[in-house]
Formats: structure tokens, sequence, C-alpha cells
């Protein structure tokens, strides 16, 4: 019989969905396209900006039927280009950026189709972003978000037709999302953790980089259901320990443009096409794409993997004291003998504010 320690960790690699390959490979293919292609028409900088706004707006999977995909993408795209937006207004005002972040994530928990989605992208563009950067700065991020379009649609033609030989029919997906009513608490979760992340990270030295870490973190950690949470803290803890190691090898190795590029097409199709399956996956392969995209065509430190590790663990710190000290301090109030009135349970989409892009 297993212990209960291992049955928990056993249930962190449980599937709780279906691989994805084909979709995987369709968009990893036109990830590494936009690497290449910027890299060889001499403009590699350009395969950051629209890498970023490619991922961002794949990430974290999209649905399989057509119709739930075309609202996906189209408010994932929206939102990306929103976020750029916010990036390039408030650049160089690190208080108006941090107002921004908070804002966009908290919009993010109240929107459910939006997700982390939004206060991701503000945070990860305005890292991205170049000085002086203008209004053509946002049209990369837009491009990234179209070429993500172009990748499914030429995924599903293809799977359509198959399935059309073999005479299957895709299952038909509905989208779901909670009442305003129902996401304010978590919003507040989400927008607090977020704050007091924002807060912390600008304490950080200047010359930190990957401090940004640290609201990503956070960003992608609280759930709307406490439970979930907890799971979330231990897949990230877990998955980005092994990782960061990852990272740390591949960015030591200093591996040239070509390599970089074919590395980052193997770990987003390990990453996109095992996230339905489990999210322990996505964040063991995720954090080195992000590594190798977000300073395309140079590489971070080989230590980044290891600093984006300790945001997350600050981060988790993060979450615990938001999401599940309230509860716990009325549990032991409780405990205790308090009378009076027992207090409801209320538990259930960074970093260093830079205002100039650190390479």
């Amino acid at each position: 019989m297993r212990t209960p320690d291992r049955r928990r960790a056993v249930d962190l690699l449980r599937p709780v969905g279906q691989s994805r390959w084909g979709m995987a490979a369709w968009l990893a293919g036109a990830l590494g396209a936009i690497l290449v292609l910027t890299a060889a028409f001499g403009h590699a900088e350009l395969g950051s900006a629209i890498g970023l706004g490619f991922v961002l707006t794949a990430v974290p999977s999209l649905p399989v039927a057509w119709r739930p995909a075309v609202t996906v993408l189209g408010i994932r795209g929206l939102t990306v280009l929103a976020g750029a937006g916010a990036a390039l207004s408030t650049a160089g005002h690190p208080l108006l950026l941090a107002t921004a972040t908070v804002a966009a994530a908290l919009c993010g928990g109240l929107l459910s189709r939006v997700g982390p989605t939004a206060g991701l992208a503000v945070v990860l563009i305005a890292v991205d972003m170049p000085d002086g950067a203008g209004a053509l700065w946002l049209v990369p991020y837009l491009v990234g978000a179209v070429v993500v379009v172009i990748a499914w649609t030429g995924w599903f033609l293809c799977a359509e037709a198959i399935r059309r030989g073999r005479g299957e029919q895709v299952q038909s997906e509905a989208l779901r999302g909670a009442t305003w009513r129902d996401s304010w608490p978590h919003a507040l979760r989400v927008g607090v953790a977020v704050a007091v992340a924002v807060a912390l990270a600008g304490l950080l030295p200047d010359d930190l980089v990957g401090g940004h870490w640290l609201v990503t973190s956070v960003v992608l950690t609280v759930q709307p259901a406490a439970i979930d949470t907890g799971v979330r803290l231990a897949q990230r803890l877990s998955g980005n320990t092994v990782g960061a190691l990852i990272a740390a090898v591949l960015l030591g190795a200093h591996p040239s443009v070509p390599v970089v590029a074919v590395l980052t097409v193997v770990l987003f199709t390990l990453a996109m096409a095992l996230r339905p399956v489990n999210y322990t996956w996505w964040a063991v392969t995720g954090p080195p794409v992000l590594l190798m995209i977000s300073e395309y065509p140079d590489l971070f430190p080989w230590y980044e993997g290891g600093v984006r590790l300790a945001m997350n663990v600050a981060g988790a710190v993060i979450v615990v004291l938001v999401v599940f000290s309230p509860a716990a301090l009325a549990w032991i109030r409780n405990r205790g003998g308090a009378t009076g009135f027992r207090e409801k349970d209320g538990s259930d989409s960074v970093y260093k504010i830079q205002s100039r892009r650190l390479r």
C-alpha cells in the first residue's frame, strides 16, 4: 500500500488529459521558423519579440475544435496586444509599470478566459522591449499572435482531413468561465499576491538579471481553488528544479543561433504536447524555452535558471502567505475558542520592475 506522501508525489504526474503531439509539432515548427527567418534576414532581435508574442498566445494550451479555438485565439491575441501597449506606455516609469502589472493580473483573475496571459504579457514584454521603443514595436508581438493562428489552422486542416478519412468526428468543446461574482475572491487574491511580489521585486538589486520571474511565478501559481493552488505550488517547485538544471546546461554551453532554434523547437514540442497531460511537464520544459526566447539571439548567463528557481521559491512563499494564511489564522482562532462568529474560509495567470531592458 502506498504511503500518503508517495501517493501525493505520484499525483503530481498523474495524467489529467491527452497529449497533443500533432498540434505541438505545428506550433513548435512555427516558432522555429520565426527564430530561423528573423536571423536569416539579419534581424534576429525581432525573433525575441515575435517569439514572445507567439508563446504568450499559444500557452497554456489551445482547443482542438475550431469554434472555441477562434474565441481563445482572439482573446489572447488582443490581450497580448493590450499588454504590449501597457508596457510601451509605462516604459521609463517604474511606478506606472508596477501599477499596470497589478491591474493586468487583477483583470486576468477576474476574467477567466484571459487568465494569467494579461499579467504575463505586461511583465515579459516590458523586459523584452528595448529602450526608446516606439509604437511600431507593438507589431512584432501582434505578428507572433497571428503566426499562432496560422499554425493552429494548418494543424486543424490536416487533422480534420485525417479524421474524415477515418470517419471520426472531433469532440465539441465548451468554454466555461466563472461569473464575475464568483471570480472576485480569486481576482483579489491574485491582485494582492502580485502587488506584494512587485513591491519585493522593487527591492532587489538593480544588477540582478531575472528578478521579473518573481512576479511571473505568482501570476502562474494562484488558482481559483486553494487545493489547486497547493498542487500548482508543488508542480512548479518540483518541475522548475529540473528545468533550472536543464537551463543551466543549455545556457552554459553557449550554443550557436541555429542550435538555439533547434533546442527551442524540441523543448517547445515537449512542453505543448505534454502540458494537457500534466502541468508538471510544462514546469520542466517551459523555463528553458522562455529563457532562450527572452534574450534571443543572445542568451542569459548560465546561472539564470537558478535565479528563476530562487524567484519561484520566493513567489511560493508569497502565495502561501496570501492564499493560505487567512484560512490558517481563522482555523487557529476557532480552535482556540474564539466566540462571536466563525470566519468564512475564503482561501482558494513580476519581477524586478525595470524601465530598461537588461542585457
